[in-house]
């Protein structure tokens, strides 16, 4: 169908293979440049909200936006040269719950597929596999019975991760011979994977060539897990509705490859629009090459990260790790800001189905557990935590039954609200 088209993702495809694979050569570095300065022209002479800001003429003189931003000056950011053209919505309610609305051009669209066939085929995916997908399945999102059947795609709603739903997912593509790959939410892979385990269940016998988590990153353990039930290894992807993939590892690595090919992401201080030093976590910051009908330049992802440069694929920076959201950070009882993968060693405790950590303020955190009947390791759960929060933290725990979905059909595993509530603050003061 592409090539009937006149073979628009194809030409794309092997676009982002030659600037992903030959990232150090001139060829490559000039065509990032006519990318982005093309970008720049688009913008500056088509963007209500940009025609008025002077000195545009270098991507740091452009302001850092966000998601708040966007939605008060909803209009303004979209390019005059596209009111006459379809344009394709995306839509999420976020990891805040809050929704958000951004429109694609046709070209953009097509990137965008170009992207995923990249990525998918350097983790092991091949066009015309089966794709079982887990993710939250909405009127915005969900593919019709025939869209469904041609793109060999099996939609499995996060929702539906019982027992007896996994069981069941899990007899259903043991069933199939074919070749088979899955994607779906980190936690969500975590949830499968810890239900065989209490199951002493063997390796399914699934012919699965690949297992991409997004949203979250998968922990050690659960690749682990994803190795010996699936065998094959667990990748995980960083990506966004807004934008799309904007990076993921690659198999004999843990480094998040940038996707060079489609965007610039910078990686700027907490508090100021300037870049930190490599090593050193920041804002992730996403410049997109290709959505010319609303273009998010210097697009403030809500995510911290960290850049690293040395043993780099094909000299490319690459993205170390990837926190999450600013207000997911988590501080000791000293006040030391620590990483929130933190909460991962809770993971090793194997008849815990779910968690959700909670800081309620300085030295006070919650657990919310969903665990099987026969769970008896909480003191030894406490100690362990006690050592990398501080001796002096108070941690409590609660048992429930379900850790509540988001709107966005994700579990929030952790939440500041020591931050939340300064947050707050702030605002009034303001």
């Amino acid at each position: 169908m592409d090539l009937l088209k006149g073979a628009s993702i194809k030409k794309h495809y092997d676009d982002i293979e030659f600037i992903m694979e030959k990232y150090n050569s001139p060829q490559a570095a000039y065509r990032r440049k006519e990318l982005l300065e093309a970008l720049m022209v688009h913008v500056k002479k088509t963007v209500p909200y940009y025609k008025n800001i002077t000195n545009l003429n270098e991507l740091k003189n452009f302001p850092v936006v966000n998601k708040n931003i966007i939605r008060d000056y909803f209009e303004e950011f979209k390019s005059d040269a596209y009111h006459d053209e379809k344009l394709y919505s995306r839509y999420t309610s976020g990891s805040t719950g809050t929704p958000f609305r951004i429109y694609y051009n046709r070209n953009k669209k097509n990137r965008n597929t170009a992207d995923t066939l990249y990525f998918a085929n350097r983790s092991g995916y091949k066009v015309g596999q089966k794709l079982v997908y887990i993710r939250h399945w909405d009127q915005y999102n969900s593919k019709d019975t025939l869209s469904s059947f041609l793109q060999n795609i099996l939609m499995h709603p996060v929702s539906k991760l019982s027992d007896s739903d996994i069981q069941g997912l899990m007899d259903k593509i043991a069933e199939d011979p074919s070749p088979k790959s899955i994607l779906g939410y980190a936690s969500a892979l975590t949830t499968i994977c810890n239900y065989l385990e209490s199951k002493k269940s063997p390796p399914i016998n699934a012919n699965v060539k690949s297992v991409i988590a997004m949203s979250e990153y998968l922990s050690a353990k659960s690749k682990e897990q994803i190795k010996y039930y699936f065998g094959v290894e667990g990748l995980s992807r960083y990506s966004n509705v807004e934008n799309g993939i904007l990076a993921q590892q690659f198999p004999g690595g843990t480094n998040f490859h940038i996707n060079w090919a489609s965007y610039f992401i910078e990686i700027l201080k907490p508090d100021e629009d300037v870049p930190v030093a490599p090593g050193k976590p920041g804002r992730i910051v996403v410049t997109d090459f290709y959505n010319y009908s609303m273009p998010l330049i210097r697009y403030d992802t809500g995510d911290i990260g960290c850049m690293g440069i040395e043993d780099s694929f094909n000299g490319a920076p690459y993205l170390e790790r990837i926190e999450g959201r600013k207000m997911d950070m988590i501080y000791n009882t000293k006040g030391e800001l620590i990483t929130s993968y933190v909460t991962y060693h809770l993971l090793k405790y194997p008849k815990i189905k779910q968690f959700q950590f909670i800081q309620e303020n300085s030295n006070t955190y919650l657990f919310k557990l969903n665990v099987y009947d026969d769970f008896d390791m909480e003191t030894e759960m406490i100690d362990e935590f006690k050592t990398h929060l501080g001796e002096s933290a108070i941690i409590k725990v609660k048992y429930v039954n379900d850790i509540p979905l988001l709107l966005s059909g994700k579990r929030k595993l952790v939440i500041n609200k020591m931050l939340e509530k300064q947050k707050g603050e702030h605002a009034i003061d303001k």
